[in-house]
């Protein structure tokens, strides 16, 4: 004995269905209680007569639906096709940004060591001059001096006023 299929629920007709695909009627209701309707569905006339004879009217609309609708989703997979690659080309040149500011900061941070290591080499060079012309040492032991006392850390070095 069959179910009663019109008293059961959508989700328990599904059930029923999966479990007896062979029952057609079961299928055919299933089909026929869309909840809710497909509102965006369009129907059209048969493409034959009862007969079998082809209706000329019915098969031409129904192929300009179809040449629009391959027309339309056409577009949509232009369009996704672009969004993809306007994201991947923004992905890829943030990549390239982030790479290139990370190369460009090593490179001005290096030329900023060597810029300041020349500055220091010739700020010690010009106090080594000074203390080798104030002190009468040479300037070979004036720069040693002046090293010496860098390394040492020696506060007021190369104050060379009286302290009274």
């Amino acid at each position: 004995m069959k179910p009663n299929f019109e008293e059961m629920s959508r989700a328990e007709l599904k059930a029923y269905v999966l479990s007896h695909r062979d029952d057609d009627e079961a299928i055919r209701i299933f089909f026929s209680r869309r909840n809710p309707p497909d509102s965006k569905a369009t129907w059209y006339g048969p493409m034959t007569t009862p007969e079998g004879l082809p209706i000329e009217e019915n098969i031409r609309i129904a192929e300009e639906a179809i040449k629009q609708r391959v027309e339309i989703d056409r577009e949509k997979q232009q369009q996704r096709e672009k969004a993809h690659s306007e994201n991947l080309r923004h992905k890829l040149e943030q990549e390239i940004e982030e790479k290139l500011r990370a190369k460009i900061e090593l490179e001005v941070e290096a030329k900023l060591q060597q810029r300041l290591e020349r500055e220091i080499e010739d700020l010690i060079s010009a106090i080594a001059q000074f203390l080798a012309s104030t002190s009468g040492f040479s300037s070979r032991l004036a720069g040693s001096i002046v090293l010496l006392a860098i390394r040492a850390g020696i506060e007021g070095f190369g104050d060379f006023e009286d302290r009274n």
